[in-house]
Formats: C-alpha cells, structure tokens, sequence
C-alpha cells in the first residue's frame, strides 16, 4: 500500500505526440514510487529514466495533472527546470513525466494548436454576430398557392 507522502512518477514514453489533437498517443508506462530525487541532480535523474525505459532521454516533458498537455506542458533539459519538477512533485505528490524519442516540435504544435481553438472561438462568435446585426428580408410571394391545387397538377404528370 503506498503511503499518503510517498511521491510518485509516472513515466509515459516508447510512443509519439500528435499535433491534432495535441496528445501522447498508445505509450507505454511505468511508476517510480519509494525514490527521494531530491538528492539527485537532474542528470542522476535522465539516468533513471534511461534504466527504466531501455532507451535515450533526450526530451523529457512534465505536466500537471490538472491542465491539459497544451496548457501545462514543461520542459525537463536542466537543473533549473528540474528543480520546478521537484517543486511540484512534493507539492502534488504526483506528476506525470513524458518522454519524446522523436524529437519533434511539441512547443510548435502547442502554438498551432491554440490558434485553431482560438480561430473556432472567434469565428463562430463572428457568424452569430453578423446574423444578429444583418436583418434579413423575404420577398412576398405574387401567387399562392393550394396543396389540392399542387397534388392535382403532379398527379396529372404521372398519368402521361
């Protein structure tokens, strides 16, 4: 059973982020419980991670579980940012660590992603505007006409 004040790391890695939706897709995880970082330094750290996921850690990305990764996502590449992982580890109790093999232009996506919500958000408010402010007009009809009148002329096509 894992106690209240133990900290906990959950790897995510082996797989890829994806632009639209920004996402990390079909990953692989595992749990670091029971290990004080605190006295280890962001390399000791990569070198963990490299043990338990078999392969080079050149990306590593954090977010709060709280926010979504466009919205969260922090980089892991020095002390410095090490040292505000550790900070919201003991804070949170848990962070979720993400690692990407593929070296691709997350910060990028995260930008291209939020102009699109951006651009959805304000052309629709733009659509429902210019439909309040434009009034429309209809032209009245010159002839009316009767459903009998109308069922009478289409049942006499069918007969020819």
């Amino acid at each position: 059973m894992v106690e209240e004040d133990t900290l906990v790391v959950e790897v995510q890695y082996n797989r890829n982020f994806f632009p639209r939706p920004f996402m990390y897709f079909d990953l692989d995880k595992k749990e670091i419980r029971y290990v004080d970082f605190t006295d280890k330094g962001y390399s000791e750290f990569i070198a963990h991670l490299e043990l338990i996921t078999r392969r080079m850690c050149k990306d590593v990305y954090y977010c709060p579980d709280s926010q979504t990764l466009c919205q969260g996502l922090a980089t892991l590449q020095n002390d410095c940012d090490y040292n505000k992982f550790l900070e919201y580890l003991h804070e949170k109790k848990k962070v979720t660590v993400y690692v990407d093999h593929m070296h691709e232009p997350l910060f990028d996506w995260i930008e291209i992603e939020e102009l699109k919500v951006e651009d959805d958000t304000n052309s629709n408010e733009d659509e429902d505007d210019v439909i309040d402010k434009e009034g429309w007009e209809h032209e009245v009809d010159d002839e009316e006409f009767s459903m009998k009148r109308e069922r009478a002329s289409i049942q006499n096509k069918d007969r020819f």
